[in-house]
């Protein structure tokens, strides 16, 4: 049993919670009104409903049936048992007498019964050392699959946030966008309506207003389908409205790369898993070492019995005995089946050992290139912001000289481009900026 346990946690660990109390609270329905979300909230809605995070709760009921199903083993076992037999035909005994004849005597009464109470309790035995704290390092397996489960829905629900933001920030730029073109084909129709515009210049207007305008309704479908991410990451119906209160951040002040190693290095959640499977595959070794040694075990019984021709007997009709012994078994030759088991549980132990130190070296690279990318981020955002104001003035520029004929609608139209492309770039930038924030602190195992 011990081994069966210590397998079933240890492939609980390999493979990686309160309830929640108001999943269904909020109903969806149109004419509701806006739920304003910000940031932290969508984050501690996600960590306590989102669905993943529901089943490591469950699984962790699970794994505490397991633990204790193990600790069971170290504490004694009493069954008591109550019988009851109605004899149709009582059994014959055959004897032969002196003279020859063959006598017939019946055995038994009508009704039996028997009442019997046993008890098992182990001794000795070198298994149940290791499978307890197989137990304690299973109950702390669950706890470290919840909140492996949290910090991955934590990022999740950052990354839908703040994806929700960008495309806020696209669709107004494409408005912006679809705002200056219908405003230069007004200007274009006034020139054309006087002379001063040819038909080239009027249909180049309109088709730069029909060009954007599939650009804007994209955006806005993009706009909807990521904010039905979040909700579903949130925990929350599709049909619920809401509303964002936070924006994308501007870059602030970043953690030395060193710190954050050394937080990445003592958080890690699946770093403490891979180190639990570490501890329970050593257990696991014990326990095949321990099953060459002898076991001992106290075993007692106490059993009534009772036997009337009529359906309720009395005391007389009883009678009762007990026993008590020790049990000593010792393992002497099992064909080498014990020391193949003991060779396979030697072999996970140096594999999973391997495994850790593995996961610890990319632990290492996950923070030092989720670190790089912040900075380099950081930097995007301060070149896009300064390109904004110089696209801008161009535009400036190439509105004057447009309208005093001295350039023509090509320029204005590539300098337009340009000022559309200057602030999707910022709003991206600003976008990747806080993303690698969040994927930083996923990999500093923080949430």
């Amino acid at each position: 049993m011990f081994r069966r346990a210590l397998m079933a946690a240890s492939a609980l660990l390999i493979a990686a919670g309160a309830g929640p109390s108001d999943l269904h609270a909020q109903s969806g329905g149109a004419g509701q009104q806006a739920i304003r979300l910000s940031l932290a909230e969508a984050v501690g809605r996600a960590v306590d409903l989102n669905e993943d995070v529901l089943i490591a709760r469950a699984e962790r009921a699970r794994t505490e049936g397991l633990a204790r199903e193990v600790r069971s083993a170290s504490l004694p076992e009493i069954e008591a048992n109550i019988n009851y037999n109605r004899n149709i035909q009582n059994a014959v005994l055959f004897l032969e007498t002196g003279d020859g004849d063959v006598q017939q005597i019946r055995l038994g009464q009508q009704n039996q019964y028997s009442f019997s109470v046993s008890l098992q309790q182990p001794l000795l035995d070198f298994s149940l050392g290791p499978a307890r704290t197989a137990a304690k390092l299973t109950d702390q397996a669950t706890q470290v699959q919840i909140e492996t489960a949290r910090v991955s829905v934590a990022l999740a629900a950052r990354l839908a946030y703040y994806r929700t933001l960008l495309d806020k920030e696209l669709v107004l730029v494409q408005e912006k966008a679809l705002e200056q073109a219908e405003a230069r084909l007004r200007e274009v129709e006034a020139f054309y309506r006087v002379g001063t515009a040819s038909d080239f210049d009027l249909l180049t207007a309109q088709v730069e207003v029909e060009n954007i305008r599939p650009l804007l309704i994209e955006a806005r479908n993009q706009l909807e389908l990521n904010t039905n991410r979040l909700k579903r990451t949130i925990g929350l119906p599709l049909d619920r409205p809401i509303e964002l209160t936070d924006q994308l951040k501007r870059p602030g002040e970043i953690a030395p790369l060193n710190e954050a190693i050394v937080v990445a290095l003592r958080n890690r959640p699946d770093l403490q898993s891979q180190s639990l499977v570490v501890g329970l595959q050593t257990q696991n070794l014990k326990v095949e070492k321990g099953s060459a040694y002898p076991t001992l075990d106290l075993i007692a019984n106490l059993t009534r019995q009772g036997a009337s021709s009529t359906l309720f007997p009395g005391g007389q009709d009883f009678a009762q005995s007990a026993s008590a012994g020790l049990q000593f078994s010792l393992p002497i030759f099992d064909g080498r089946a014990r020391s193949g088991r003991v060779q396979q549980a030697r072999a996970a132990v140096d594999r999973e050992t391997y495994r850790l130190e593995q996961l610890t070296e990319n632990v290492r690279l996950d923070v030092q290139q989720s670190h790089q990318a912040l900075i380099a981020s950081r930097e995007q955002i301060e070149a896009s912001e300064s390109n904004i104001a110089r696209a801008e003035r161009a535009l400036e520029i190439a509105q004057t000289r447009f309208r005093n004929g001295l350039s023509t609608q090509v320029e204005l139209n590539d300098a337009e481009l340009a000022v559309t492309q200057a602030r999707t770039n910022f709003a991206q930038a600003l976008f990747n900026y806080n993303a690698a924030q969040a994927q930083l602190m996923a990999a500093m195992g923080e949430r």
